[in-house]
């Protein structure tokens, strides 16, 4: 995306609001002509008032001056409530779109990718982009609308000097200029070093286990410095280049305040100009070069904002998950591997030319050694990932063409890994479906967790990704969960490799019960649960070695070798 490109976009975002913007126009059209009054009304109370004398005159001056400030500052207030308004409605437009494509977003997206990192990129990006509509940016707007009226008051006043400060615009120009491309620079440096931190911190506190267990958090210390010390590096220069701006615009001010009272005094002395002209003179040069400034200083701005601005619109152009054909809904049926295979990017396929049946209300097993493609087939199954060749099809229809929101709401899955989230046991086993507590309860006994429900109860908190519990428990919660959405094929990915006999014997009985009628797909090696299964799958280096019935892959060569 080109500079002119992210600059396009940004404007876009400032289209929903035009009445709001029509409201801030108005306002500065209303606050530059007080602005304008007020400089023309000040060298009166100078000339006329306090050097003249006329006491009368100056007090209505004075009450005058009282009510355009008063007038001003209830306009500039209308003006920043609206501005605000804008700026808070568009940071919430983009992390509410943001969020959503992020939960869309590929699963091959979070596999390189931390957690810490993507929320470090978006909020930061976010961050940048929402100071579109901050105060400095529409200080610029403003800016050229008090530029204007000053021209018109330096114009009132004396061409000579207008011409003076108007001679100040082209060297503003060329310093501002030479301060926003080196602000650019160090931005794109200071983002990359931020990303690089996020990624690390995300990966060292995701690993705070090891760095406990092997006492390296020495080493750690050493790398958070180096690592934060580069960050803090980028953002001292970017501070210190704002310092030297401001610096060198205070300077190039109060050059050119000097130069004015110099040529004003002559002025003056020739009785050409009075006092107060002057005075109003430098107050007018100020509402030109203070814009001048500003209006400069928008490159200065969006060089921190474009940069954000394009790797946002570059994470949004990410690709999706197919949602499919939203008026097809899934039938409950046989599910169907056709000549299957899949691969990360240009990788060696994980799986290659599958074909696999799993018959409606069959129970299967997938068995295989590590990196065998269990996980990647139940994946696939899931839509998580994309074959790379051949179908997948259910009930005859091909599962990429199926409503993804109604063909998910087909499955129940139960993994060894499952998450639960920062809330009560009551709502990790719902997940926002209105169910009566006797359900849930029934559910719990069913999966093994009442006794421990009746300890601590339904509402207990688990803790984040339920570190308030055992591994047994997450995996029942797990099983209740699975149970009360009572979805027509129930996938078990790896549940079965820790788990009690207790907890397997619950499984088989639940196969014989409420799973009766359901299809099953389970990932296990567990020789008590296999014998429930109408169907056994070995896998090899993502290819099946055997597909038939248990009792069948239990006399093969391949099942001897897999348990000795």
């Amino acid at each position: 995306m080109s500079n002119k490109e992210a600059v396009i976009k940004l404007l876009k975002l400032l289209e929903y609001y035009k009445k709001y913007i029509a409201v801030i126009l108005i306002c500065l059209v209303i606050s530059t002509g007080f602005n304008l009054c007020i400089p023309l009304i000040s060298s009166q109370i100078m000339d006329e008032g306090f050097i003249n004398g006329n006491k009368e005159l100056l007090m209505r001056l004075i009450l005058v001056s009282l009510v355009i400030y008063t007038l001003n500052s209830i306009t500039e207030l209308l003006k920043e409530k609206k501005r605000i308004d804008i700026s808070s409605q568009i940071q919430f437009y983009l992390s509410e779109k943001s969020f959503t494509h992020l939960m869309k977003l590929e699963a091959n997206y979070f596999s390189d990718k931390n957690y810490t990192e993507i929320l470090d990129n978006i909020k930061i990006d976010i961050g940048n982009m929402t100071s579109i509509a901050d105060e400095g940016m529409f200080f610029v707007v403003s800016q050229v609308f008090s530029m204007i009226g000053g021209i018109v008051g330096l114009l009132i006043l004396d061409y000579r000097m207008t011409i003076l400060v108007l001679l100040f615009i082209p060297i503003k120009y060329i310093i501002m200029k030479m301060f926003a491309q080196r602000r650019k620079q160090i931005m794109d440096s200071y983002i990359l070093e931020s990303q690089n931190y996020s990624h690390w911190f995300g990966d060292t506190v995701a690993g705070v286990r090891e760095v406990k267990c092997f006492g390296i958090l020495k080493a750690k210390l050493s790398e958070f410095t180096n690592k934060q010390m580069q960050v803090i590096k980028w953002q001292k220069k970017m501070n210190m280049l704002a310092e030297w701006n401001n610096f060198v615009d205070i300077m190039l001010i109060h050059i050119l305040i000097t130069m004015l009272y110099v040529i004003g005094a002559n002025l003056i002395f020739n009785m050409q100009l009075s006092v107060g002209n002057i005075f109003a003179f430098i107050t007018y040069s100020s509402y030109v070069t203070g814009p001048i400034s500003a209006i400069l200083n928008i490159g200065y701005l969006l060089s921190g904002i474009i940069p954000s601005t394009k790797r946002y619109y570059e994470f949004m152009d990410m690709e999706e998950e197919n949602d499919g054909n939203q008026m097809l809904v899934p039938e409950f049926g046989d599910i169907e591997f056709r000549q299957v295979s899949f691969a990360y990017h240009n990788d060696k396929p994980i799986i290659e030319n599958v074909n696999l049946i799993f018959p409606k209300g069959s129970k299967t097993a997938l068995i295989g050694k590590n990196g065998s493609g269990k996980s990647t087939i139940i994946d696939l199954l899931l839509r998580m990932y994309t074959p790379t060749k051949g179908m997948i099809l259910l009930a005859g229809d091909e599962i990429l063409n199926i409503s993804l929101d109604e063909y998910r709401n087909m499955f129940s899955v139960v993994s060894q890994d499952i998450y639960l989230f920062n809330d009560t046991i009551r709502n990790n086993i719902s997940l926002y479906k209105q169910v009566e507590d006797k359900l849930i309860l029934d559910a719990c006994k069913d999966s093994g967790l009442f006794e421990f429900i009746e300890d601590v109860s339904l509402d207990y908190m688990v803790g984040q990704n339920g570190t308030m519990l055992s591994g047994g428990q997450k995996q029942k919660i797990a099983l209740a969960r699975a149970l009360i959405h009572d979805r027509p094929i129930v996938v078990f990915d790896e549940v079965t490799s820790s788990t009690d006999a207790c907890s397997e014997q619950q499984i088989n009985a639940l196969l014989h019960t409420r799973l009766k009628y359901k299809t099953v797909i389970v990932i296990t090696h567990k020789e008590e649960i296999l014998n429930e299964m109408n169907q056994v799958v070995i896998l090899e280096s993502g290819k099946v070695n055997i597909f038939g019935e248990c009792e069948n892959v239990k006399k093969s060569k391949y099942w001897m070798n897999l348990h000795t």
